[in-house]
């Protein structure tokens, strides 16, 4: 430690471009500045990325260096060697500063596993056997991280399992609240993530796709996010003039989006912890997700939602069909998941197992 009596923390993204580790990082920092810490963010993301102007509101202490010449180089190692513990959260981030790892290796060097990606790719593989020796800890957000994770060989570096937690808003904020009138005969359906094939948000449109007229008139499908897919998403919803359905584009404040929805769902081919189930729960909403990577641990058929198995567009269609006329199992499945949500993933919780680990070292 160094002599300052405060832990000081800094967490490496590779952007602060919207998705779920990185709300995670945004959100732990709140925490760990409760906590008592000194904490900070190394971007390699640009300055135009959608959380960088949260940071900014929230006030957190961040750093944006994209680049490999040598001056980023030498800047990120100047910042980095200011901190006592170096948080990563990606394998990219630990890829960009594998040189950078072995120059601070009397730092504790904290690796975190968002996903559940096997990343056996020689060029992965290779990195993480020159990685291992100067890691203090690796950290997995589900047991499924950590099992797809073992051909790496780490059984030297000490392991945890660390969920991901959520902050709960003080109230579960309604559609009155924000001003956007909610129909009791309308499902609105929600899907929250970027637009890339991993996510399968098309198997969402085919499943409503799939419904009688009547049934589609009772749907609204309501997609926040962007990127490569999202043309194709829109075409398909062009061509099916039966399905009612919006695309809001990026959205950072999650107070325009929970809200705004009935039910979340989830239709990714792999997932970690989800952060979005997560968040999704938290604001008191039902979740229907893929039985993939740790949803099952989240979503608890008939008590926080359902599964099923992942591109099932059959399966899929019939879940919603099954919740059209249901608000009151909705309601009941969404306060359960509140509830659930509360007692097991716990920010605070997350926050102090971390806060543990770090004084290991």
């Amino acid at each position: 430690m160094s002599n300052n009596t405060k832990q000081t923390v800094i967490h490496v993204v590779s952007s602060l471009k919207v998705g779920g580790a990185e709300r995670f990082v945004i959100d732990l920092c709140q925490e760990q500045l409760q906590l008592g810490m000194d904490v900070a963010i190394l971007s390699f993301g640009l300055p135009e990325d959608a959380l960088v102007k949260v940071c900014r509101e929230l006030g957190l202490q961040f750093f944006i260096l994209s680049g490999k010449s040598w001056q980023a180089q030498l800047k990120r190692y100047q910042i980095l060697s200011k901190f006592d513990v170096i948080h990563l959260h990606s394998p990219a981030v630990l890829k960009s500063l594998i040189f950078h790892v072995m120059l601070l290796k009397n730092k504790t060097l904290i690796y975190t596993r968002h996903g559940a990606a096997p990343l056996r790719e020689t060029h992965w593989v290779w990195l993480h056997r020159l990685a291992r020796r100067f890691i203090s800890a690796v950290t997995f957000v589900s047991a499924d991280a950590q099992r797809t994770f073992g051909h790496h060989d780490w059984h030297n570096v000490p392991q945890y399992i660390i969920d991901n937690g959520v902050k709960l808003p003080t109230e579960v904020i309604t559609s009155e609240h924000t001003g956007m009138a909610a129909n009791i005969d309308i499902l609105r359906l929600g899907s929250v993530g970027r637009m890339v094939k991993l996510k399968s948000q098309l198997s969402l449109l085919q499943a409503v796709s799939q419904m009688d007229i009547e049934s589609q008139h009772k749907i609204e499908l309501h997609f926040f996010g962007d990127g490569e897919l999202r043309s194709q998403l829109e075409a398909f919803h062009q061509q099916h003039s039966g399905i009612k359905a919006v695309f809001h584009g990026m959205e950072t404040n999650r107070e325009n989006i929970y809200p705004n929805i009935d039910v979340l769902v989830v239709t990714s081919s792999t997932e970690g912890l989800s952060m979005v189930i997560l968040e999704a729960m938290a604001y008191g909403k039902p979740v229907i997700a893929t039985r993939v990577g740790g949803n099952p641990m989240l979503v608890k058929a008939g008590e926080t939602g359902f599964l099923y198995e992942f591109n099932d567009i059959e399966a899929l269609s019939s879940l919603i069909s099954g919740l059209l006329q249901r608000n009151e199992q909705r309601q009941k499945l969404g306060t359960q998941a509140r509830e659930w949500v509360n007692q097991q993933y716990s920010l605070a919780k997350t926050a102090g197992h971390y806060k543990e680990l770090y004084s290991v070292k």
